[in-house]
């Protein structure tokens, strides 16, 4: 693979041209040289530099914090120590979510279980709870029983 154009290095990449010109502008991707009729040319180099991109993206890095792994990537040390404090914050902010999830998970799962209504004129008690935003307190709490409603619709936990 010698030079690319845009449209091949967006192909190679998995990315669209617009996404290229703007990494371009943002200086994640260095302005490239371009042919006597105004074509850009882009080295092969760059389709791994756009799949870092993305995949630092991913992560969830910031385009400002992206642009120090590259530094990073290009041997920047006073950049290194930076990213590795960014990199425990993100991390610890991963964890929470992680722990947020399985709290809905474990919400999701007792809501499953919860007693269907009676008739069909009877709410579900699962639209209270969701209505109410309940649902984090149940996964929180799990009670054997909770109150929902006014109308005293219950839904009871199993173990």
């Amino acid at each position: 693979m010698s030079r690319l154009r845009i449209g091949e290095l967006a192909e190679a990449a998995g990315v669209r041209k617009d996404t290229i010109r703007y990494y371009e502008r943002t200086g994640l991707l260095p302005a490239p040289q371009r042919t006597s009729a105004g074509y850009r040319v882009y080295h092969p180099a760059d389709v791994e530099r756009i799949k870092f991109v993305r995949a630092a993206q991913g992560l969830g890095y910031t385009l400002t914090e992206t642009q120090a792994l590259l530094l990073v990537r290009a041997g920047d040390a006073l950049a290194g120590s930076e990213i590795l404090a960014v990199t425990r914050v993100k991390l610890r902010e991963a964890l929470a979510r992680v722990e947020q999830l399985k709290l809905i998970e474990t919400g999701l799962e007792q809501l499953g279980e919860a007693p269907s209504h009676e008739a069909e004129s009877d709410p579900c008690p699962i639209l209270f709870l969701v209505r109410d935003g309940r649902l984090s307190q149940l996964a929180a709490d799990q009670p054997e029983q909770i109150s929902v409603g006014e109308d005293h619709t219950t839904c009871t936990g199993k173990d």
